[in-house]
């Protein structure tokens, strides 16, 4: 690399010793600069600008004889009419064939997409008219080790003008730009991508590279299984779990036959493990701060039948600083039943049941797994952080939020817009695998996407000693809390200097975001009432969404064009539900996989009716799943588990703002006893 980087810096005449240097072609040269790295194309951008941007004489707007206008819209119209793009860059060039086009003038987009441009027709070279040609650009940026922000830009659109253009004035009209545009096919807020079409924007180069890195040990292994059991000869679901890696949970029955089927075990992994959730007191022991529930309703969803999914409600006491199971209520329906809300026969178990309640458990943690993939992981973490993705990049260009947030919404349209038929289509594996119909899913995703506000939210106590996801959570919390904290106090004057954009960008979260949604049960029971047993630190406000007429669950920042008391605070807290749920809540939902979703008789999407009902011990394969779902869960927990590429840490970027590294290395420590590596957190959703 040093021989190449001095040939170039000599090539390009930086060296005295270099007489007559050898002459590069262009092709050559961009092979050279695109394989340095960051800092040193940075090194050489600084020596050839002023070489390559030629500084242009500045002249009085009034002296340039020419003149282009426009206005700039949103491919697609709100409900008020067309949505003018504002403060977009926008360059106006005189387009050459076979040399290079000629720069005649930039100017940005004004509030209501209206632009000016004056230019001289005489820049387009002696003897030349110029072919109008317009160059749409939005900002990105990067940080200096001191914290001060580079800015950039990047092209997203052009718009062809009139050839060999005489005129002295020429208005380009009313143009629209497809540009983050919301699915109007769905009651969620996601990006439009038209089919065979690509997202507005493109993984990091060293997340495929990441990615094979990953997959490659295992891709072999998958296609040998399918190739197997399409000729008939299917493996069995022991020898498939053998060819994959050996995952947590076989090394400890390995060492400790039983200790991951036993209570204590089941208990710290909702605690602790993949399936983390947010446990409510027990409501039926007011006042007992050591007894909780978990309830999951899987009845109101549509069903294949072929899968059995009751609903669950899992009661669980702490005893001697461990969460242990006390009972579990499973609801089933009838084999075969799919409509939502069918009839289901409620049935109680507990540890005394022996065997019934070894399989009542397992149920449960299936029921668990899912609601994990659904909830915690793809609907909170993906889904959630793309509506905000979308506003942001929608709206924010020249306010500094931008440089606050970006870094932690790059990519995660792109990952999710994959797992639109990956994971929940019509062929998507968890359509494949669960109980849930396609319709189904979408259902669920709807009602917990209809439940996620920042307005509130605060990572929820944790209920014992031994909670060290919660520990974490609180102290990741609480460190966002001192970087934005930080960011606003150097930044929060240009922040209100530009409150119009995150007026925008407020009114676009709140008009797109889902419909609030209640379920008939918290209607009844919190709402207007006091209700100690129900954890509101993590919820919506649910009196606010029942009592407010036809209400959206993702509550305004504003809703004027000047922060009024308390709004700045409110878009604090704001940002900091945004990379919390980007970084630390995702990390700890994906990176587990192939922990706690690693080994197919212990914990998978659904388990099917079999010969002898659902709830029979893990020899009977029956109601396990299918050799091709087996070796697709293994292969998908371990591709998620082991992709990885874009750590907080590591900043491949250098878009993520110094401070935020500094406070989370010197809090590695505190995150390593608590069981996190701070090192694999990643800065986005982007696996």
């Amino acid at each position: 690399m040093r021989t190449a980087w001095r040939r170039l810096l000599t090539s390009l005449g930086f060296s005295s010793k270099a007489v007559e240097p050898p002459l590069l072609e262009a092709e050559e040269l961009a092979r050279w600069y695109a394989g340095l790295g960051l800092k040193e194309r940075l090194a050489v951008s600084r020596n050839l600008v002023k070489q390559v941007r030629a500084p242009r004489a500045l002249r009085a707007s009034s002296a340039l004889p020419a003149v282009v206008t426009g206005r700039l819209m949103f491919e697609q119209d709100g409900p008020q009419g067309p949505i003018p793009l504002h403060h977009i860059k926008i360059e106006l060039w005189d387009r050459d064939f076979g040399t290079p086009d000629d720069f005649l003038g930039e100017g940005f987009t004004a509030a209501d997409g209206s632009f000016e441009i004056r230019y001289d027709p005489a820049d387009a070279g002696e003897g030349d008219l110029p072919d109008l040609e317009l160059r749409f650009f939005e900002p990105q940026h990067t940080f200096r080790q001191d914290g001060r922000v580079v800015e950039t830009w990047r092209r997203i659109g052009s718009e062809r003008g009139p050839d060999d253009h005489a005129g002295l004035v020429h208005d380009f009209g009313t143009l629209r730009l497809p540009y983050w545009e919301y699915d109007p096919s769905t009651p969620l807020a996601r990006l439009l991508v038209v089919e065979e079409g690509t997202p507005p924007t493109a993984y990091a180069p060293g997340r495929a590279l990441a990615m094979l890195k990953a997959v490659a040990p295992i891709e072999l292994v998958k296609r040998q299984h399918q190739l197997q059991i399409r000729l008939g000869q299917a493996p069995s679901l022991a020898k498939i779990q053998a060819d994959y890696p050996e995952t947590m949970t076989v090394r400890m029955e390995r060492e400790s036959p039983g200790s991951t089927r036993s209570d204590a075990w089941f208990g710290e992994r909702l605690l602790n493990g993949m399936f983390s959730t947010l446990l409510d007191r027990d409501p039926e022991v007011p006042g007992d701060d050591q007894a909780f529930r978990l309830y999951l309703p899987w009845n109101a969803y549509e069903q294949d039948g072929v899968h059995c999914l009751p609903d669950v409600d899992l009661r669980l006491r702490l005893v001697d600083g461990k969460l242990m199971p006390q009972r579990i209520i499973l609801g089933m329906r009838e084999p075969g039943a799919t409509a939502p809300g069918s009839p289901v026969t409620r049935r109680t178990y507990t540890p005394a049941d022996g065997a019934a309640w070894e399989a009542a458990k397992r149920m449960a943690r299936v029921s668990a797994t899912l609601d994990v993939e659904l909830g915690n992981h793809l609907g909170q973490c993906h889904f959630n952080v793309e509506q905000y993705a979308i506003a942001a990049h929608r709206n924010l260009r020249r306010n500094p939020l931008r440089w606050l947030l970006m870094p932690h919404l790059r990519e995660v349209v792109l990952i999710n817009h994959a797992a639109n038929g990956f994971l929940v289509g019509p062929t998507g594996y968890i359509t494949r695998a669960s109980a849930l119909t396609e319709g189904g899913i979408h259902q669920r995703l709807e009602h917990l996407m209809g439940s996620y506000d920042w307005k509130g939210f605060a990572p929820a106590a944790p209920v014992c000693a031994g909670h060290r996801y919660a520990h974490a959570g609180q102290l990741f919390w609480k460190l966002l809390g001192e970087h934005i904290d930080a960011f606003f106090a150097e930044h929060g004057a240009a922040v209100e200097a530009q409150w119009q954009e995150v007026r925008r960008f407020s009114d676009d979260l709140v008009a797109h975001s889902a419909p609030a949604f209640v379920c008939r049960y918290l209607r009844a029971k919190v709402p207007g009432k006091d209700a100690p047993w129900f954890v509101r630190s993590e919820r919506m406000d649910l009196d606010a969404k029942v009592a407010a007429p036809a209400a959206r669950a993702v509550s305004a920042v504003t809703r004027t064009e000047t922060p009024q008391p308390g709004e700045m605070e409110a878009l604090k807290h704001l940002c900091r539900y945004v990379i919390f749920f980007a970084t630390f809540r995702h990390a700890w939902a994906n990176n587990l996989q192939w922990e706690d979703a690693g080994e197919v008789l212990y914990s998978c999407l659904g388990l099917r009716w079999g010969k002898g009902g659902a709830l029979s011990p893990e020899e009977d394969l029956d109601v396990a799943p299918t050799p091709d779902e087996a070796t697709e869960m293994l292969w998908i927990s371990w591709m998620l588990s082991k992709t990885n590429y874009g750590f907080i840490l590591s900043n491949e970027e250098e878009d993520v703002h110094p401070r935020l590294l500094e406070l989370l290395r010197a809090h590695a420590a505190d995150f390593a006893a608590l069981g996190l590596d701070v090192r694999t957190v990643s800065s986005r959703i982007n696996i």
